[in-house]
């Protein structure tokens, strides 16, 4: 009987190893992609902040916003 026991066991560890092997890999891929998502949006963001900070465009509109312009036509 303890032959038995030992023989499943051995045969269940086998089997299952590469299951989970295959559940870690997918969770380091699922980071990875995440993460590099993260890293798109903050990049993304970090652009559009400097066109709005730099542009002319973007000056034109800080200025109105701080109230520098009194009339919308003053934006063009």
């Amino acid at each position: 009987m303890k032959q038995e026991i030992k023989d499943i066991a051995v045969e269940l560890a086998v089997r299952t190893a590469p299951a989970g092997g295959i559940a870690w890999y997918s969770q380091i891929s699922w980071t990875a992609f995440l993460t590099g998502v993260l890293v798109v949006l903050q990049i993304l963001y970090l652009v559009r902040k400097w066109w709005r900070e730099e542009s002319e465009w973007g000056v034109k509109l800080r200025r109105w916003a701080e109230g520098k312009f009194t009339k919308p036509g003053d934006l063009t």
